[in-house]
């Protein structure tokens, strides 16, 4: 039985130990830094607001991955941690890989940041917005645009298809680049390939991970991602 014949079963979300553990933790980040600019700019330059409207969007996204069967919990992984890390590692080399391939579209700030920030610094940093943009980007945003998508993109038994499910993940990734990537760099079509498999095709793994084995796989991996690739770009640069 193909996936596209099953329907989805609304997901049930119980605010767990677990749960309002991550809640927390966003909501610190949150109040540290926005880190993402137009979460950043929404929330006024308040940590207040800004802890608040991570919650606030979290609690949306869980109402809509809800509805569309996506799930929170690691699923379908005899190593719920180390099988995401292998993804982490792999998506790691990739990245570093496009860094050191494509070194002359690198923004000069960013090449900056990369070579005279403190390694230890740097990897907390990106690990800290990793965990608030998997909240902001995929389960909040990607999980509502698939839930609006899949209204009508759907099956004879009335769930998104899986061409639902890639399109808000990709829109979703896609906006989150525009944001934070792209828009502030000059637009070449060598930066936008570096862009695309830099930040783009991870994204889309995150996503992948999200959708199939769970959001706490795909944070596992988007965070730990950053255990592999930090070192390795340092070296490389």
């Amino acid at each position: 039985m193909t996936s596209a014949s099953v329907p989805v079963q609304p997901v049930a979300f119980a605010l767990s130990g677990k749960l309002v553990a991550g809640l927390v933790v966003a909501a610190a980040i949150a109040w540290f830094s926005p880190f993402d600019l137009a979460f950043g700019a929404a929330s006024l330059g308040v940590p207040a607001l800004r802890s608040a409207g991570i919650v606030t969007l979290a609690l949306i996204g869980l109402m809509a991955a809800g509805q569309i069967g996506l799930g929170i919990e690691p699923r379908g992984m005899k190593r719920p941690i180390l099988t995401p890390l292998a993804y982490a590692a792999a998506v790691g080399v990739a990245c570093a890989a496009a860094d050191w391939a494509m070194s002359a579209t690198l923004h000069d700030s960013y090449r900056h940041m990369i070579t005279t920030q403190p390694l230890g610094l740097r990897m907390a940093v990106y690990m800290m917005r990793a965990f608030n943009e998997n909240i902001i980007y995929r389960l909040f945003l990607g999980s509502v645009l698939i839930w609006l998508i899949g209204r009508v993109w759907k099956t004879a038994e009335g769930r998104p298809t899986d061409g639902a499910y890639w399109t808000g993940f990709a829109l979703s990734q896609a906006a989150n680049i525009w944001i934070n990537v792209t828009s502030l760099a000059p637009l070449t079509p060598l930066a936008l390939l570096h862009d695309g498999l830099r930040y783009f095709a991870p994204g889309l793994v995150w996503s992948w991970l999200y959708w199939r084995r769970g959001f706490q796989s795909n944070e596992i991996a988007s965070i730990g991602v950053h255990l592999f690739f930090q070192p390795l770009v340092t070296l490389g640069l």
